[in-house]
């Protein structure tokens, strides 16, 4: 095992503790929504010094940045990117759909991928130019390349400008026998569609400029998927697929024909 993977899994399953502490803790709170808010983020903040101290411990010349931090990568700096939870409304609505997650990055290459799922116990991770795994098993996405009995998670900020070609797409879909999911965490929607548990994920933002999602995008690179982007410049429309490449090509021209 790849010695820096192994400090991330150390570092992300005692995270995971902290979360699942006070997951249970935070069910005696009254429903006050400024307290909740005050809760989660002493959460994030715990969960985020407790793996960055097992991080530094190890590799104290290295950069620990928070997810949404702009940083300029380079070449002399080992980067690590620590998401201390995605799926904050679950977890505030005590819905058990979350997860931490590190990446590595190495001379501007994400290296080492690790998604923590401290509910189910699930661990992914990844490793650049070695594959994904799930619990130590190698995963693999889905070889789909049909349109029927199909599961594709989605995440779309609706605005008035593109809520028209939304519905028309959702409606385009659902009628080809697609079944949607929202599961309020993109970033474990991502380790999904990389051990295949979920087809496809849309959404409408640009994976590549998020650190938020810098771990899964490697997860899914490693496990066979393809990111790509749909995009209608007269109406302002960009959507971000992941899945196989046989079926982006599939949903792409699908999607099309909702907007020509």
């Amino acid at each position: 095992m790849h010695p820096m993977l192994n400090i991330a899994i150390r570092a992300i399953r005692k995270g995971g503790d902290i979360i699942i502490q006070n997951y249970d803790t935070q069910k005696f709170i009254k429903e006050n929504f400024e307290k909740k808010q005050y809760f989660i983020k002493k959460v994030m903040y715990k969960t985020y010094q407790v793996i960055s101290e097992i991080i530094y411990k190890y590799y104290p010349s290295h950069i620990i940045i928070k997810k949404n931090t702009n940083y300029i990568v380079n070449d002399k700096k080992i980067l690590w990117v620590v998401n201390e939870l995605d799926g904050k409304k679950n977890f505030i609505k005590s819905f058990p759909h979350f997860c931490i997650s590190i990446a590595v990055i190495i001379k501007k290459n994400t290296e080492i991928s690790v998604i923590y799922d401290p509910i189910k116990n699930d661990l992914f991770t990844s490793v650049r130019g070695q594959g994904s795994q799930l619990n130590g098993y190698r995963t693999r996405c889905t070889n789909i390349n049909t349109l029927t009995d199909i599961t594709i998670s989605t995440n779309l900020s609706f605005q008035a400008r593109q809520s028209q070609y939304y519905f028309e797409i959702y409606k385009k879909l659902i009628l080809s026998g697609i079944s949607f999911r929202y599961t309020g965490s993109t970033l474990l929607d991502l380790a999904y569609v990389s051990s295949g548990k979920i087809d496809c994920l849309i959404i409408n933002y640009n994976l590549s400029n998020s650190t938020n999602f810098i771990a899964g995008q490697l997860q899914a690179r490693e496990s066979g998927c393809l990111t790509s982007n749909f995009q209608e410049k007269n109406i302002d429309l960009i959507l971000n697929l992941t899945s196989n490449p046989k079926f982006i090509k599939l949903i792409t021209e699908k999607i099309r024909q909702c907007t020509d």
